[in-house]
Protein backbone atom coordinates (compact mmCIF):
# COMPACT_ATOMS: atom_id res chain seq x y z
CA UNK A 1 0.00 0.00 0.00
CA UNK A 2 2.61 2.29 0.79
CA UNK A 3 4.44 1.58 -2.53
CA UNK A 4 1.00 2.63 -4.30
CA UNK A 5 0.78 5.70 -2.54
CA UNK A 6 4.41 6.73 -3.10
CA UNK A 7 3.99 6.17 -6.61
CA UNK A 8 0.63 8.22 -6.55
CA UNK A 9 2.57 10.85 -4.74
CA UNK A 10 5.49 11.36 -7.31
CA UNK A 11 3.27 11.27 -10.22
CA UNK A 12 0.78 13.83 -8.58
CA UNK A 13 4.07 15.98 -7.54
CA UNK A 14 5.03 15.65 -11.30
CA UNK A 15 1.90 16.82 -12.75
CA UNK A 16 1.50 19.57 -10.47
CA UNK A 17 5.77 20.75 -11.40
CA UNK A 18 4.82 20.24 -15.43
CA UNK A 19 1.60 21.95 -15.71
CA UNK A 20 2.69 25.05 -12.62
CA UNK A 21 6.02 25.24 -15.46
CA UNK A 22 3.66 25.51 -18.10
CA UNK A 23 1.31 28.19 -16.86
CA UNK A 24 4.72 30.15 -15.23
CA UNK A 25 6.02 29.94 -19.13
CA UNK A 26 2.87 31.63 -20.50
CA UNK A 27 2.85 34.03 -17.71
CA UNK A 28 6.44 34.99 -18.06
CA UNK A 29 5.45 35.62 -21.69
CA UNK A 30 3.83 38.65 -20.69
CA UNK A 31 4.82 39.43 -16.94
CA UNK A 32 6.47 41.18 -14.73
CA UNK A 33 5.79 44.40 -16.94
CA UNK A 34 8.62 46.13 -15.70
CA UNK A 35 12.37 44.87 -14.68
CA UNK A 36 12.74 44.20 -10.84
CA UNK A 37 16.11 45.45 -9.36
CA UNK A 38 17.55 43.92 -6.01
CA UNK A 39 19.91 46.27 -5.19
CA UNK A 40 21.94 47.07 -7.93
CA UNK A 41 21.31 43.51 -9.22
CA UNK A 42 18.48 42.45 -11.92
CA UNK A 43 16.53 39.42 -10.90
CA UNK A 44 16.94 37.66 -14.33
CA UNK A 45 13.67 37.05 -17.04
CA UNK A 46 12.19 40.67 -15.93
CA UNK A 47 10.88 41.90 -17.20
CA UNK A 48 9.23 39.19 -19.54
CA UNK A 49 9.76 37.99 -22.51
CA UNK A 50 7.33 40.64 -24.70
CA UNK A 51 7.87 43.55 -22.46
CA UNK A 52 11.33 42.63 -22.97
CA UNK A 53 11.41 42.44 -26.83
CA UNK A 54 8.60 45.18 -27.29
CA UNK A 55 10.50 47.03 -29.36
CA UNK A 56 12.18 44.84 -31.72
CA UNK A 57 8.40 43.03 -32.25
CA UNK A 58 7.40 46.22 -32.72
CA UNK A 59 9.93 46.57 -35.74
CA UNK A 60 9.71 43.19 -37.24
CA UNK A 61 5.76 43.46 -37.18
CA UNK A 62 6.13 46.86 -38.73
CA UNK A 63 8.84 45.62 -41.69
CA UNK A 64 6.51 42.43 -42.37
CA UNK A 65 3.20 43.99 -42.55
CA UNK A 66 4.72 46.58 -45.07
CA UNK A 67 6.50 43.82 -47.16
CA UNK A 68 4.34 41.39 -47.00
CA UNK A 69 0.99 41.94 -45.87
CA UNK A 70 -0.24 45.92 -47.23
CA UNK A 71 2.17 45.87 -50.26
CA UNK A 72 1.52 48.66 -52.85
CA UNK A 73 1.26 45.45 -55.62
CA UNK A 74 -1.46 44.22 -53.68
CA UNK A 75 -3.01 47.83 -53.23
CA UNK A 76 -2.96 48.20 -57.08
CA UNK A 77 -4.45 44.51 -57.89
CA UNK A 78 -7.32 46.03 -55.49
CA UNK A 79 -7.46 48.77 -57.82
CA UNK A 80 -7.08 47.16 -61.03
CA UNK A 81 -9.77 44.86 -60.66
CA UNK A 82 -11.88 48.31 -59.89
CA UNK A 83 -13.55 46.97 -56.37
CA UNK A 84 -12.05 49.39 -54.39
CA UNK A 85 -13.00 52.10 -56.92
CA UNK A 86 -16.42 50.83 -57.55
CA UNK A 87 -17.44 50.99 -54.03
CA UNK A 88 -16.01 54.82 -53.13
CA UNK A 89 -17.64 55.67 -56.51
CA UNK A 90 -20.76 54.19 -55.26
CA UNK A 91 -20.52 56.00 -51.87
CA UNK A 92 -19.63 58.99 -53.89
CA UNK A 93 -22.92 59.13 -56.26
CA UNK A 94 -24.83 58.71 -52.95
CA UNK A 95 -23.56 61.29 -51.08
CA UNK A 96 -23.58 64.21 -53.84
CA UNK A 97 -27.50 63.14 -54.47
CA UNK A 98 -28.31 63.96 -50.43
CA UNK A 99 -25.96 66.74 -50.81
CA UNK A 100 -28.08 68.33 -53.66
CA UNK A 101 -31.21 67.20 -51.98
CA UNK A 102 -30.52 69.44 -48.81
CA UNK A 103 -33.33 71.79 -47.91
CA UNK A 104 -30.29 73.96 -46.27
CA UNK A 105 -28.46 76.66 -48.24
CA UNK A 106 -24.67 75.65 -48.95
CA UNK A 107 -23.42 78.09 -46.52
CA UNK A 108 -26.11 76.67 -43.56
CA UNK A 109 -24.69 72.85 -44.92
CA UNK A 110 -20.95 74.40 -44.72
CA UNK A 111 -21.73 75.72 -40.87
CA UNK A 112 -23.07 72.27 -39.78
CA UNK A 113 -20.65 70.09 -41.45
CA UNK A 114 -17.04 72.02 -41.50
CA UNK A 115 -18.20 74.53 -39.21
CA UNK A 116 -17.61 77.81 -41.57
CA UNK A 117 -20.74 80.53 -40.97
CA UNK A 118 -21.10 82.33 -43.88
CA UNK A 119 -18.41 80.75 -45.76
CA UNK A 120 -20.12 81.39 -49.38
CA UNK A 121 -21.06 84.71 -48.38
CA UNK A 122 -17.24 85.86 -48.27
CA UNK A 123 -16.27 83.49 -51.23
CA UNK A 124 -18.54 85.24 -53.43
CA UNK A 125 -17.34 88.74 -51.99
CA UNK A 126 -13.83 87.85 -52.96
CA UNK A 127 -14.72 86.66 -56.44
CA UNK A 128 -16.85 89.58 -56.88
CA UNK A 129 -14.05 91.90 -55.71
CA UNK A 130 -11.61 90.01 -57.58
CA UNK A 131 -13.08 90.54 -60.77
CA UNK A 132 -13.97 93.77 -59.97
CA UNK A 133 -9.95 94.49 -59.36
CA UNK A 134 -8.78 92.75 -62.73
CA UNK A 135 -11.12 95.01 -64.57
CA UNK A 136 -10.62 97.96 -62.58
CA UNK A 137 -6.42 97.41 -63.31
CA UNK A 138 -7.36 96.99 -66.85
CA UNK A 139 -9.28 100.31 -67.23
CA UNK A 140 -6.79 102.14 -65.75
CA UNK A 141 -4.08 100.61 -67.45
CA UNK A 142 -5.66 101.42 -70.98
CA UNK A 143 -8.09 104.45 -70.32
CA UNK A 144 -5.79 107.18 -70.99
CA UNK A 145 -4.03 105.60 -74.01
CA UNK A 146 -5.54 105.95 -77.47
CA UNK A 147 -7.42 102.87 -78.94
CA UNK A 148 -5.46 102.29 -82.21
CA UNK A 149 -2.41 101.75 -79.63
CA UNK A 150 -3.34 98.77 -77.84
CA UNK A 151 -6.66 97.35 -80.02
CA UNK A 152 -5.11 94.54 -82.08
CA UNK A 153 -4.85 95.83 -85.66
CA UNK A 154 -6.45 93.12 -86.81
CA UNK A 155 -9.54 93.92 -85.15
CA UNK A 156 -9.23 97.43 -86.48
CA UNK A 157 -8.87 96.31 -90.22
CA UNK A 158 -11.99 94.53 -89.91
CA UNK A 159 -13.88 96.63 -88.30
CA UNK A 160 -12.80 99.36 -91.11
CA UNK A 161 -13.45 96.45 -93.88
CA UNK A 162 -17.24 96.36 -92.25
CA UNK A 163 -18.17 100.06 -92.45
CA UNK A 164 -19.51 100.24 -96.15
CA UNK A 165 -21.42 97.24 -95.38
CA UNK A 166 -22.98 99.31 -92.14
CA UNK A 167 -23.28 102.83 -94.12
CA UNK A 168 -25.56 99.94 -96.73
CA UNK A 169 -27.62 98.83 -93.67
CA UNK A 170 -28.44 102.58 -91.93
CA UNK A 171 -29.61 103.36 -96.01
CA UNK A 172 -31.57 100.85 -96.44
CA UNK A 173 -33.73 101.12 -92.86
CA UNK A 174 -33.91 104.81 -93.35
CA UNK A 175 -35.63 103.79 -96.56
CA UNK A 176 -37.76 101.55 -94.89
CA UNK A 177 -38.40 103.58 -92.35
CA UNK A 178 -39.80 106.52 -94.45
CA UNK A 179 -42.42 103.92 -96.97
CA UNK A 180 -43.56 103.10 -93.41
CA UNK A 181 -47.23 104.32 -92.54
CA UNK A 182 -45.16 105.73 -89.24
CA UNK A 183 -42.30 107.46 -91.47
CA UNK A 184 -45.20 108.91 -93.49
CA UNK A 185 -46.73 109.57 -90.69
CA UNK A 186 -43.77 111.63 -89.24
CA UNK A 187 -42.64 113.74 -92.24
CA UNK A 188 -46.36 115.43 -91.94
CA UNK A 189 -46.29 116.23 -88.63
CA UNK A 190 -42.42 117.94 -89.17
CA UNK A 191 -43.81 119.57 -92.27
CA UNK A 192 -46.80 120.69 -90.43
CA UNK A 193 -45.05 121.85 -87.70
CA UNK A 194 -42.78 123.86 -89.39
CA UNK A 195 -45.53 125.89 -91.06
CA UNK A 196 -47.52 126.46 -87.85
CA UNK A 197 -44.10 127.76 -86.11
CA UNK A 198 -43.43 130.33 -88.98
CA UNK A 199 -47.08 132.08 -88.59
CA UNK A 200 -50.71 132.58 -89.31
CA UNK A 201 -50.66 133.16 -93.24
CA UNK A 202 -47.55 130.40 -93.29
CA UNK A 203 -49.96 127.86 -91.26
CA UNK A 204 -52.49 128.63 -94.18
CA UNK A 205 -50.11 127.55 -96.79
CA UNK A 206 -49.09 124.69 -94.74
CA UNK A 207 -52.45 123.63 -94.51
CA UNK A 208 -52.55 124.27 -98.66
CA UNK A 209 -49.13 122.10 -98.80
CA UNK A 210 -50.95 119.17 -96.52
CA UNK A 211 -53.94 119.34 -99.57
CA UNK A 212 -51.72 119.01 -102.12
CA UNK A 213 -49.70 116.23 -100.44
CA UNK A 214 -46.27 118.31 -99.62
CA UNK A 215 -45.08 115.56 -97.37
CA UNK A 216 -45.30 112.50 -100.40
CA UNK A 217 -43.05 114.41 -102.41
CA UNK A 218 -40.72 115.15 -99.17
CA UNK A 219 -40.45 111.25 -98.77
CA UNK A 220 -40.08 110.18 -102.04
CA UNK A 221 -37.00 113.22 -102.62
CA UNK A 222 -35.66 111.90 -99.58
CA UNK A 223 -35.80 108.08 -100.38
CA UNK A 224 -34.51 109.11 -103.96
CA UNK A 225 -31.87 110.65 -102.23
CA UNK A 226 -30.91 107.66 -99.86
CA UNK A 227 -30.67 105.20 -103.17
CA UNK A 228 -28.01 107.45 -104.66
CA UNK A 229 -24.30 105.98 -104.36
CA UNK A 230 -23.48 108.93 -103.99
CA UNK A 231 -25.33 109.17 -100.50
CA UNK A 232 -23.70 105.69 -99.79
CA UNK A 233 -20.13 106.84 -100.33
CA UNK A 234 -20.91 110.52 -98.21
CA UNK A 235 -22.12 108.38 -95.33
CA UNK A 236 -19.13 105.68 -95.57
CA UNK A 237 -16.63 108.23 -95.69
CA UNK A 238 -18.25 109.86 -93.08
CA UNK A 239 -18.46 106.91 -90.53
CA UNK A 240 -14.65 105.95 -91.76
CA UNK A 241 -13.78 109.15 -90.57
CA UNK A 242 -15.47 109.18 -87.13
CA UNK A 243 -14.05 105.64 -86.56
CA UNK A 244 -10.54 107.19 -86.95
CA UNK A 245 -11.13 109.62 -84.47
CA UNK A 246 -12.70 107.63 -82.29
CA UNK A 247 -9.19 104.83 -82.18
CA UNK A 248 -7.11 108.15 -82.26
CA UNK A 249 -8.92 108.84 -78.70
CA UNK A 250 -8.63 107.19 -74.97
CA UNK A 251 -11.47 105.50 -73.10
CA UNK A 252 -11.55 108.32 -71.10
CA UNK A 253 -12.82 110.31 -74.06
CA UNK A 254 -16.24 108.47 -73.42
CA UNK A 255 -16.41 107.33 -70.14
CA UNK A 256 -16.73 109.45 -67.17
CA UNK A 257 -13.94 108.58 -65.13
CA UNK A 258 -15.92 109.71 -61.53
CA UNK A 259 -18.30 106.59 -62.27
CA UNK A 260 -15.92 103.90 -63.41
CA UNK A 261 -15.77 102.47 -60.07
CA UNK A 262 -19.56 102.51 -59.23
CA UNK A 263 -20.18 101.06 -63.00
CA UNK A 264 -17.97 98.32 -62.74
CA UNK A 265 -18.62 97.68 -59.05
CA UNK A 266 -22.47 97.02 -60.65
CA UNK A 267 -21.28 95.18 -63.41
CA UNK A 268 -19.05 92.75 -61.35
CA UNK A 269 -21.78 92.15 -58.77
CA UNK A 270 -24.15 91.42 -61.91
CA UNK A 271 -21.83 89.03 -63.71
CA UNK A 272 -21.27 86.62 -60.50
CA UNK A 273 -25.13 86.94 -59.98
CA UNK A 274 -26.06 85.45 -62.99
CA UNK A 275 -22.56 82.74 -63.10
CA UNK A 276 -24.25 79.51 -62.35
CA UNK A 277 -23.68 77.66 -58.50
CA UNK A 278 -22.09 81.02 -57.62
CA UNK A 279 -25.25 83.44 -58.03
CA UNK A 280 -27.25 80.57 -56.53
CA UNK A 281 -25.80 79.13 -53.80
CA UNK A 282 -27.57 81.55 -51.58
CA UNK A 283 -31.14 79.32 -52.24
CA UNK A 284 -31.92 76.02 -50.63
CA UNK A 285 -29.56 73.03 -52.46
CA UNK A 286 -32.66 71.31 -53.29
CA UNK A 287 -34.07 74.35 -55.63
CA UNK A 288 -30.92 74.55 -57.38
CA UNK A 289 -28.51 71.04 -57.13
CA UNK A 290 -30.82 68.95 -59.31
CA UNK A 291 -29.98 71.26 -62.10
CA UNK A 292 -26.07 70.25 -61.47
CA UNK A 293 -26.59 66.32 -60.71
CA UNK A 294 -26.34 65.02 -63.87
CA UNK A 295 -23.14 66.91 -64.62
CA UNK A 296 -21.95 66.47 -61.34
CA UNK A 297 -22.45 62.23 -61.20
CA UNK A 298 -22.17 61.94 -65.32
CA UNK A 299 -19.47 63.79 -66.35
CA UNK A 300 -17.54 65.46 -63.50
CA UNK A 301 -17.05 62.18 -61.48
CA UNK A 302 -16.14 59.52 -63.87
CA UNK A 303 -13.51 61.91 -64.94
CA UNK A 304 -12.47 61.93 -61.14
CA UNK A 305 -12.20 58.40 -60.33
CA UNK A 306 -10.55 58.16 -63.91
CA UNK A 307 -7.72 60.28 -62.75
CA UNK A 308 -7.73 59.15 -58.83
CA UNK A 309 -7.13 55.54 -60.65
CA UNK A 310 -4.19 57.00 -62.81
CA UNK A 311 -2.73 58.41 -59.94
CA UNK A 312 -3.14 55.29 -57.25
CA UNK A 313 -1.48 53.37 -60.14
CA UNK A 314 1.52 55.46 -61.03
CA UNK A 315 2.30 56.58 -57.70
CA UNK A 316 0.98 54.37 -54.92
CA UNK A 317 3.73 52.44 -54.56
CA UNK A 318 5.86 56.10 -53.81
CA UNK A 319 3.04 57.26 -51.70
CA UNK A 320 3.12 54.12 -49.51
CA UNK A 321 6.87 54.32 -48.94
CA UNK A 322 6.31 58.17 -47.69
CA UNK A 323 3.93 57.88 -45.51
CA UNK A 324 5.86 54.64 -43.51
CA UNK A 325 3.44 51.79 -43.05
CA UNK A 326 6.33 50.49 -41.15
CA UNK A 327 6.96 53.58 -38.69
CA UNK A 328 3.23 53.56 -38.34
CA UNK A 329 2.40 50.00 -37.04
CA UNK A 330 6.35 50.23 -35.15
CA UNK A 331 4.69 53.61 -33.07
CA UNK A 332 1.25 51.81 -32.66
CA UNK A 333 2.77 48.90 -31.33
CA UNK A 334 4.88 50.56 -29.09
CA UNK A 335 2.26 52.34 -27.67
CA UNK A 336 -0.04 49.43 -27.28
CA UNK A 337 -0.71 49.13 -23.60
CA UNK A 338 0.98 45.56 -22.57
CA UNK A 339 -1.56 44.05 -20.03
CA UNK A 340 -4.22 44.78 -22.54
CA UNK A 341 -2.50 42.63 -25.23
CA UNK A 342 -2.17 40.22 -22.53
CA UNK A 343 -5.71 40.29 -21.79
CA UNK A 344 -6.40 40.07 -25.46
CA UNK A 345 -3.70 37.01 -26.53
CA UNK A 346 -5.16 35.31 -23.24
CA UNK A 347 -8.78 35.83 -24.44
CA UNK A 348 -8.06 34.61 -27.67
CA UNK A 349 -6.05 31.31 -27.07
CA UNK A 350 -6.94 30.53 -23.45
CA UNK A 351 -8.36 26.98 -24.69
CA UNK A 352 -5.09 26.72 -25.84
CA UNK A 353 -3.28 27.52 -23.37
CA UNK A 354 -5.31 25.39 -20.92
CA UNK A 355 -4.66 22.53 -22.89
CA UNK A 356 -1.09 23.26 -23.32
CA UNK A 357 -1.02 23.31 -19.13
CA UNK A 358 -2.75 20.09 -19.16
CA UNK A 359 -0.39 18.53 -21.46
CA UNK A 360 2.83 19.92 -18.92
CA UNK A 361 0.81 18.21 -16.36
CA UNK A 362 0.27 14.86 -18.05
CA UNK A 363 4.04 15.02 -18.75
CA UNK A 364 4.52 15.83 -15.51
CA UNK A 365 2.58 13.02 -14.12
CA UNK A 366 4.43 10.53 -16.75
CA UNK A 367 7.95 11.51 -15.67
CA UNK A 368 6.79 11.26 -11.83
CA UNK A 369 5.39 7.35 -12.77
CA UNK A 370 8.42 6.87 -14.23
CA UNK A 371 10.36 7.83 -11.26
CA UNK A 372 8.74 6.17 -8.71
CA UNK A 373 9.04 2.75 -10.94
CA UNK A 374 12.54 3.38 -10.33
CA UNK A 375 12.65 4.01 -6.93
CA UNK A 376 10.55 1.00 -6.33
CA UNK A 377 12.40 -1.71 -8.34
CA UNK A 378 15.76 -0.59 -9.02
CA UNK A 379 16.69 1.80 -5.82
Amino acid sequence: MSNVLLLGLLILIGAIVGGGTNIIAIRMLFRPYNAINVGTLRVPFTPGLIPKRREEIADKLGKTVEEHLLTPEGIQKQVKEGLLLSEFEERLTNAIEEFLKDERTLDEWLEMHVDKKDQMKRVRQAVENGLETRILSWIYEYEHRPFNEWVPQSWQHDLTRRIPGLSNKILKKAEEYLRSDEGTEQIEKMVGGFFESKGSFTGLMGKMAHRFSLSSIITKELIFFLQKDETERLLTELLENEWKVALAKPPSAFIASEKIEENIKAFSKGIVGHTPIVGEWEEPLNTWGHKYQPIMIDLILPSVMTTVSLILSRYLKAFIKKIGIKDIVTAEVNAFPIARLEDMLLMIAKRELKMIAILGAVIGGIVGFFQGIIVLFFI
